[in-house]
């Protein structure tokens, strides 16, 4: 079982089913079922509750229920399992924020790559008056030339420039 039981974070959940409820009194199955819980934690959360009995079943106060559940919601350990639960979903947020703003590298960039020039391109990629052409035999060909023509361009946009005008 965790440390913390997860029905803290939804006791309001909780609270409407059991005011829900036809009768005034609840049972540990009833208390299992809204809880989601075991039978043995049911019986210790309904124990010190119990004020009548229908052979060896407890039957405990709904109201009396409700105002137990909701001390248990207002403690201490619920606060900081709430605190918890909320500083994980923003490291969560923020690690999804960066996952966007940085793009996915599809190619790596080899030394020669980032050091290209536009006059000596690989076979295959010609940039013509107001044409580029690039040719290859796999997709991952095609990303490494795509690649080499942007830093190529990024080097001397100047020649790119004059070798793409019109």
């Amino acid at each position: 079982m965790p440390d913390k039981p997860l029905w803290y974070t939804r006791l309001e959940d909780v609270i409407q089913q059991l005011e829900a409820l036809p009768s005034p009194w609840v049972d540990r199955a009833a208390l299992e079922i809204v809880l989601g819980v075991g039978r043995r934690r049911a019986q210790q959360i309904l124990q010190p509750l119990v004020r009548h009995t229908i052979g060896r079943n407890g039957l405990a106060d709904r109201v009396e229920l409700i105002g137990h559940l909701r001390h248990l919601a207002a403690g201490e350990t619920v606060h900081y399992e709430n605190r918890r639960r909320e500083r994980l979903a923003a490291i969560m947020n923020e690690l999804q924020d960066r996952a966007r703003r940085q793009p996915r590298v599809l190619v790596e960039a080899p030394i020669q790559v980032v050091n290209q020039e536009m006059d000596k391109l690989p076979r295959g990629v010609r940039v013509e008056s107001g044409r580029i052409v690039i040719e290859f035999e796999a997709p991952q060909q095609a990303l490494e030339k795509l690649l080499a023509l942007a830093m190529a361009i990024g080097n001397d946009y100047g020649m790119f420039e004059r070798l793409a005008g019109r």
